[in-house]
């Protein structure tokens, strides 16, 4: 007589979701979050309504380039999970400064470490987007206007009067062009598997063949 002590162990299969199942969440929320940093700065909208980029930045963003940022790392897709965990922890940091340093430290010394914030943010997605660049054109154009975007408004926070209010609007601006072509990113990503290979994305030609990409 079989009892139930004598039975096989019953393992149950790892879960390891597809490689990109979370990559279409993170840049979507990236995407989303930019649109809403850049419209008001490039002025198409009232200036001071940038003020609730800090509960987007909090909530949209964060929480959906973290979640998709480990849904990434669970797949071990190592540049799109360490991509947009490390991009939701500069939002909510980002978010936090502004939330509740801003209005307490003095605003030249607010200013200078909010631009220095950026501008390593700016030589980090230089770096990052040399990786974009193998995987396709979107996600390399995203990385690059980011950067530029990160530099023009972190040099925005070491000038004053009609200078530092030129450059924020300059890179509001490409904020909204980096934007529309990470909310582009998004949409594929999250469409092409329902239509099928109908929406270019221009791929690297060896991106494929890389582990990671």
């Amino acid at each position: 007589m079989t009892t139930l002590s004598d039975s096989p162990p019953v393992t149950l299969p790892d879960f390891r979701p597809e490689a990109g199942v979370g990559t279409p969440l993170a840049v979507g929320a990236f995407a989303l979050s930019v649109l809403m940093l850049g419209i008001p700065n490039a002025g198409l909208i009232a200036p001071a309504a940038v003020t609730v980029f800090a509960a987007v930045a909090f909530g949209t963003g964060f929480l959906g380039l973290f979640v998709g940022g480990l849904l990434e790392l669970r797949a071990n897709n190592i540049f799109g999970g360490s991509f947009a965990v490390f991009y939701s922890a500069f939002l909510l940091t980002t978010a936090i400064m502004l939330r509740f340093y801003a209005s307490t430290m003095e605003p030249a010394a607010f200013a200078d470490a909010f631009g220095t914030w950026l501008l390593l943010w700016c030589v980090f997605t230089v770096m990052l987007s040399w990786g974009a660049w193998h995987i396709n054109m979107p996600a390399f154009l995203a990385f690059a206007f980011l950067a530029v975007a990160y530099l023009v408004l972190g040099l925005a926070n070491f000038v004053h009067g009609d200078a530092a209010a030129a450059l924020s609007k300059v890179g509001g601006w490409v904020l909204i062009v980096d934007g529309v072509v990470a909310l582009y990113l998004s949409w594929a990503l999250a469409v092409i598997p329902m239509v099928g290979e109908r929406i270019p994305l221009f791929p690297h030609p060896y991106g494929a063949a890389r582990p990671g990409a």
